[in-house]
């Protein structure tokens, strides 16, 4: 079973992302795109079919095995597409039809962008499917960690872990946006991904295409998501017809003495709600603390912001007038009004009804 490691909140808001990014990533036009970031074909070797490079270095690899797979399909894995990740730093994946470039993996990211290794006793299959509870536009290709190396153990195992305690996983949008024909090609031969879908994605992240690798995504009211208390919250919303973009950077913001301020710092996983007495109002639920509260000013008990807890909504005290900024007591939930006519209002709007 793994393990969720402790570290920096800084490291962890990389899910998904790229080594360096583009400022503008182009969207390419054509099926035949994969997702890797153009960069790393500069430091790829062996990216001739059949030809297999060790790795050279500990940091970020002159070369690379490349391995081929039969499917990323649940239901028609071989024996031969098991792997041992354990301490790899990258892995170089290809299919039988590939003809460009391989599809380069990595744990993630320290905080000089070097790939950290996979854990040890990494051992399973790479899949594509659904996040179970969430909608079909979430699907994202995983990794599930098996007890053996038949593929009947697939059900009696468990995705491969980020140390924040959320699932390492490539997502189908970061395919759609990049210049790479590989992944994406094998969505489409297998069905995972449909000439319509593509379309549809395209038209989305249309002229967004360098946040897809930087931000946290978003695709259920219910979903988790880690957040940093001594910064505020960046998120991206997916609906149907467009993505939306959700700015709150005063969430965790005390502003009762006269200058804004973090009073804790810290990191969680949290996920919103709606309040049980009005359905227009949503909560923030902390989920699990990763790294521990603790005060970030002298006064922090006494500030705006209530000390999050792990299991209990993110709470906060009212603001009073003259010479007493703050009202007495314990503080009340945090509340979010979804009738609001603002741009964060409408993106969580669309949370809300994905459900």
């Amino acid at each position: 079973m793994l393990l969720k490691w402790a570290v920096p909140a800084s490291r962890r808001f990389f899910v998904g992302s790229h080594m360096k990014r583009p400022k503008n990533p182009p969207i390419a036009r054509s099926p035949a795109c994969g997702l890797m970031q153009q960069n790393r074909a500069q430091h790829t070797l062996g990216e001739e079919r059949g030809e297999e490079v060790e790795l050279s270095d500990p940091g970020w690899p002159r070369g690379r095995r490349r391995r081929i797979l039969s499917t990323l399909t649940p239901s028609l894995l071989m024996e031969s597409d098991h792997l041992d990740l354990s301490q790899k730093h990258t892995i170089s994946l290809s299919f039988p039809l590939t003809t460009g470039l391989s599809y380069n993996l990595y744990y993630e990211l320290d905080r000089k962008t070097v790939p950290t290794p996979f854990p040890a006793h990494v051992r399973g299959f790479f899949y594509f499917g659904p996040r179970p509870g969430l909608p079909p536009l979430a699907a994202s290709l995983r990794f599930r960690c098996t007890p053996t190396a038949h593929p009947s153990s697939f059900d009696d195992g468990h995705d491969l872990l980020l140390p924040d305690g959320l699932p390492w996983q490539r997502l189908l949008v970061q395919a759609v946006v990049s210049t790479i024909p590989t992944l994406r090609d094998q969505l489409l031969r297998e069905g995972h991904l449909t000439l319509d879908g593509l379309e549809k994605w395209r038209k989305r992240v249309d002229g967004h295409g360098a946040r897809v690798f930087s931000s946290l995504w978003l695709f259920g009211l219910h979903q988790q998501f880690p957040v940093d208390f001594g910064g505020g919250i960046n998120l991206v919303v997916v609906g149907e017809e467009r993505i939306h973009f959700i700015r709150m950077n005063d969430t965790f913001v005390d502003k009762s003495g006269g200058s804004d301020r973090n009073p804790f710092k810290g990191s969680a996983l949290a996920h919103f709600e709606r309040s049980p007495t009005d359905p227009h109002i949503l909560r923030l639920r902390i989920a699990e603390v990763l790294e521990p509260v603790v005060a970030s000013i002298p006064d922090a008990e006494n500030s705006r912001i209530v000390l999050p807890r792990a299991g209990e909504l993110f709470s906060v005290r009212r603001l009073g007038t003259g010479r007493s900024p703050l009202l007495p007591g314990d503080g009340k939930p945090w509340a979010f009004d979804l009738r609001a006519d603002t741009k964060r209002a409408r993106a969580l709007r669309v949370l809300a009804e994905n459900g």
